[in-house]
């Protein structure tokens, strides 16, 4: 093609392009593809070079639709081959997580299960420390009783719990480890609460 034509000119020729071959390049794409959203991919891919390389669009229609075949063969090469590094990345990810959980398993399942034995108060405030981060006067707040009363609940629903995990599965390594997903500190409130357990 001549590479003279205006803007105008070369928009009008993409969209006589795009409109002759939009349905022969979807069916290529539909065929060779597992799902309808990665055959679009490959069709609005294949468009947008050949907007880049209007310039070298054949001058005769009929040469046309297998040079845009050539342009969507080889976005869908280049769309296979990111499917298949993503799968590969994925698979290396499995990997290295399943690798590491058997090196050190984590204590959440076991936590969890020991959380639903206990009465539902106890539950809520090691859910209020734990998982919403709440220190003892926000913990108060939220139960409508004094920070005081909230270290105090929180020490004995912390104890209740560890019996619930005392189990021969339980090693201390992951009473340990359990403390601090609980978020046992080394506050003032918690020397109080050990205080409080002599």
């Amino acid at each position: 093609m001549s590479d003279t034509l205006s803007g105008a000119g070369r928009e009008e020729l993409l969209a006589s392009v795009f409109e002759s071959a939009y349905a022969p390049i979807m069916a290529y794409a539909r065929r060779r593809t597992a799902q309808l959203s990665d055959a679009e991919d490959v069709v609005a891919e294949t468009f947008i070079v050949v907007w880049r390389r209007l310039d070298d669009l054949p001058e005769h229609e009929a040469e046309r639709l297998p040079w845009l075949y050539g342009i969507a063969r080889r976005v869908l090469a280049n769309q296979r081959r990111g499917v298949a590094r993503r799968g590969r990345l994925r698979d290396r990810i499995e990997l290295v997580a399943a690798s590491q959980a058997l090196q050190t398993p984590s204590p959440l399942p076991a936590v969890l299960d020991a959380i639903g034995r206990l009465r539902e108060t106890d539950q809520e405030i090691l859910r209020l420390v734990a998982w919403e981060g709440l220190s003892h006067a926000e913990v108060g707040a939220a139960l409508s009783i004094s920070p005081n009363a909230a270290a105090i609940r929180l020490h004995r629903a912390r104890g209740r719990l560890e019996r619930e995990m005392r189990t021969p599965s339980v090693e201390a390594k992951g009473l340990r480890r359990i403390r601090t997903w609980l978020g046992w500190k080394g506050s003032a409130s918690s020397a109080h609460e050990r205080e409080e357990a002599r």
